[in-house]
């Protein structure tokens, strides 16, 4: 049971960290940073005006939305004089009977699209010079048309909104990790080399101290989950609404957010005990190697992005069963395939029972590193402190 003690603790931790006016504050200059750069993009977006071109009489090309082909009587001396005081075009096409040149005032994003409809036409035309119709020449671009159709009645199916979830609990976990990485780094750290642990081995136990510290951090690395989980709900509805596309939440599965949230929150936890462990291994964070060590929480993020292509292989669905791994994998895997609520219920009890003995075993050692000074212990002692049954 967590103690009063760890849950100070824990409070202190969380606070330390977190101003919420100072991140309010961020997170509004933020938003409005966003709103100003596609504020930006909408003003200077090229695509929505129609563009004049002067092609030769011949030239039987049909206008678009976007460009509008004029066939004008006047020498190409007199066009090319037009287009440099942009009076009359935006651009002037000439041959010289074997290459085509596209004249223009300067470079612009809307030439690759020009670029792409005059190639699309003198595709059709070499066409009609080898004998093919519109039919024919579609035919050759594309020869058969391939569908792909899943058996699995429980895959949601590839290139969804479920896939973009996949790759959204990774962004968030890869945050929370971070986080809480760079916290329990600083503070632990920080701590000892302060030497404040015998003042503060007076008022409560190391794992009430090492519980404590696990909790603050994990909280404020699941708010830096939810709050750029925000960020990124505000992002897609700002494009939506500029795209004219309307505001379609539909894709939100809320079974998902359901169990992302107990899932992270107990991977978060149990990194965080093992971050802890090591962090009070280390001497002088400047000059030990341990500290890479605490990365390796990292690595089922790696892992599921691996195999995330197939939701349904053996390799995600050992993922997302190992207690290490699936805090991650099980909510990549429940975003793309239909999972029994019992097997979630399973792996979420696997994982809270690894995460018990990670505290355990944390706490044992953050006791004996919180109290080593002047050198850091070897990987063997730290492998006989967590065998140790001495906890307090």
């Amino acid at each position: 049971m967590i103690s009063r003690q760890s849950l100070i603790v824990a409070r202190w931790e969380f606070l330390r960290f977190f101003k919420w006016k100072q991140q309010l504050i961020s997170y509004l200059i933020m938003i409005a940073v966003m709103g100003g750069v596609f504020a930006w993009v909408y003003l200077t977006d090229e695509s929505r005006s129609v563009y004049r071109v002067a092609v030769p009489a011949e030239l039987r090309i049909q206008n678009t939305d976007q460009f509008e082909f004029q066939r004008p009587s006047i020498e190409l001396s007199q066009q090319l004089q037009q287009l440099r005081e942009q009076q009359t075009w935006h651009a002037v096409l000439t041959s010289d009977g074997e290459d085509w040149v596209l004249h223009t005032q300067s470079s612009s994003k809307w030439l690759a699209q020009l670029e792409l409809e005059l190639q699309g036409f003198f595709r059709q035309q070499k066409a009609i010079a080898f004998g093919l119709d519109a039919q024919q020449l579609a035919e050759l671009e594309h020869p058969v048309t391939l569908q792909r159709q899943f058996l699995a009645e429980d895959f949601k199916g590839e290139d969804t909104p479920e896939k973009m979830i996949a790759f959204a609990v990774l962004i968030l976990l890869l945050i929370g990790l971070s986080t809480a990485f760079g916290q329990i780094l600083m503070s632990i750290t920080g701590e000892k080399q302060q030497r404040v642990t015998e003042q503060l081995y007076a008022i409560l136990t190391p794992q009430q101290w090492m519980d404590g510290k696990v909790l603050g951090h994990s909280f404020s690395a699941l708010k830096a989950m939810l709050t750029t989980s925000l960020i990124m709900l505000v992002f897609y509805l700002v494009v939506s609404l500029f795209a004219g596309e309307g505001l379609d939440l539909s894709w939100l599965n809320g079974w998902v957010i359901l169990w992302l949230i107990p899932f992270a929150l107990a991977g978060l936890l149990l990194c965080a005990c093992f971050m802890g462990a090591i962090a009070a291994s280390i001497d002088d964070p400047n000059t030990s190697g341990k500290g890479a060590v605490m990365m390796v929480t990292w690595l089922p993020l790696l892992l599921t992005w691996l195999v995330i292509d197939s939701p349904t292989g053996w390799a995600m669905t050992l993922l997302s069963w190992l207690p290490l791994t699936s805090f991650v994998a099980m909510p990549v895997k429940m975003s793309m395939v239909e999972v029994p609520w019992w097997q979630l219920s399973l792996s979420l009890a696997l994982l809270l029972a690894t995460l018990y003995w990670m505290r355990q075993l944390g706490g044992r050692i953050f006791l004996r590193g919180m109290q080593m000074y002047g050198k850091e212990p070897s990987w063997g002692e730290i492998m006989r402190w967590s065998l140790s049954r001495k906890v307090d």
